[in-house]
């Protein structure tokens, strides 16, 4: 029973050590898929006070319509809207989707019938933290960055964001009848506001053969898991993984068990976009004193009644001013294809339970998603779990 209190204490440290890391530079890893967007077709190299483009566009339509104007004949501010950025998109949801991805962290041997486990995951996700896809640096355009400690606002862009992307989740693990497993797992991913959520099932193939020759054979598990980001209204993540385990228990001593294993695991990310303002800064309600939608009841609409804004600020061409909702915009939804190989240990010595797990792309991240425009280097995923088993 003394042994117990270093148990607790371990767990504590891990505890303590991902708080810390959580609680630092909270928030500047949020994704900010607004900045990700790209100039439309037709806007003209500069105007008379320097460059123009859809954010100018946004903030002053008149540009386009006012005496003088450097764009063509006849142009109006809606042809200027800001585009979404779909491959700079994809290509952010990709590297974050493998970083919350269920990590498969469990050698094939379940906890057994009655068995029960509870423990502390950290996993570090590397990311292209500087590649570009789309024409931008899309971890530096699509996270928050640093707060100015002069205006307390964030910045226009992440200067420097995380190389690697931390994630901690506490896990509850069940053996059930006839060699299955459920867990469930909730945690945080550190510097930002986003948490992940979700749970897992595996089978062990050959759980209970540990008599005669099959009990000379690996451990065998084959299982899923689904794991989801929380924390932005923005756009909704989710990642399936499919994965497969070969392991060996090694008793050292009475009371201590070394088990190795290797597996692989086949990831599929689904990112789905909300409705996005691309243009921020400007109040589309108020940049066109908006008085209603035009539909029956409302005393300003007239006919036909298509559920359109009505405006009464005009532009000096006297087209009504309306011209910035046409950038509340939706990326492309994007379905990634990822697979990638497992290795790990855990050592269990009498209800301490710890493990580490190394994890990394097989192919290229662009192997099967050439139609995304996905690019960058392969992930690797460093894992650490802490915890005590019954």
């Amino acid at each position: 029973m003394r042994r117990y209190p270093k148990v607790a204490f371990a767990v504590a440290s891990f505890v303590a050590a991902g708080g810390a890391a959580s609680s630092a530079r909270a928030g500047g890893m949020d994704p900010t898929p607004e900045r990700l967007y790209m100039q439309p077709p037709g806007l003209p190299i500069a105007g008379p006070n320097g460059p123009i483009g859809c954010q100018e566009v946004a903030a002053n339509p008149n540009l386009v319509v006012q005496p003088g104007s450097p764009f063509p004949a006849n142009s109006s501010p809606n042809q200027f809207a800001c585009q979404p950025n779909n491959v700079a998109w994809a290509n952010l949801m990709s590297e974050l989707g493998m970083a919350i991805a269920p990590t498969a962290f469990h050698a094939a041997r379940t906890t057994g019938l009655g068995g029960f486990s509870l423990s502390l995951e950290a996993s570090y996700t590397h990311i292209n933290a500087n590649a570009t896809a789309g024409g931008v640096q899309y971890w530096h355009d699509g996270t928050q960055g640093n707060v100015d400690p002069n205006t307390h606002r964030f910045s226009t862009t992440n200067t420097a964001p995380d190389s690697l992307l931390q994630v901690y989740l506490l896990k509850a693990r069940k053996g059930l009848a006839y060699g299955f497993e459920i867990a469930g797992a909730l945690g945080t991913m550190a510097n930002s506001s986003l948490w992940v959520g979700g749970g897992d099932v595996r089978w062990a193939l050959l759980e209970g053969y540990r008599t005669g020759i099959l009990g000379y054979l690996p451990d065998v598990a084959i299982g899923s898991g689904v794991r989801t980001l929380g924390g932005s209204p923005k756009f909704f993540l989710t990642t399936v993984g499919i994965d497969a385990q070969l392991s060996k228990p090694i008793t050292l001593g009475d009371s201590a068990v070394l088990t190795p294993y290797i597996g692989g695991q086949r990831v599929i990310i689904f990112a789905d976009s909300s409705t996005v303002d691309l243009t921020p800064t400007v109040d589309p309600l108020k940049q066109c004193g908006w008085l209603g939608a035009n539909v029956p009841g409302n005393p300003y609409a007239k006919a036909p009644y298509d559920g359109t804004p009505v405006c009464q600020n005009k532009l000096v061409n006297n087209e009504p001013n309306n011209s910035d909702f046409n950038n509340d915009r939706t990326f492309n939804k994007a379905r990634i294809h990822r697979w990638r190989a497992l290795a790990g240990v855990n050592y269990r010595y009498e209800i301490l339970y710890l493990a580490g797990q190394f994890a990394m792309d097989l192919t290229e991240p662009s192997a099967e998603n050439n139609d995304l425009g996905i690019s960058g280097s392969r992930q690797w995923t460093i894992s650490l779990e802490a915890g005590v088993f019954f």
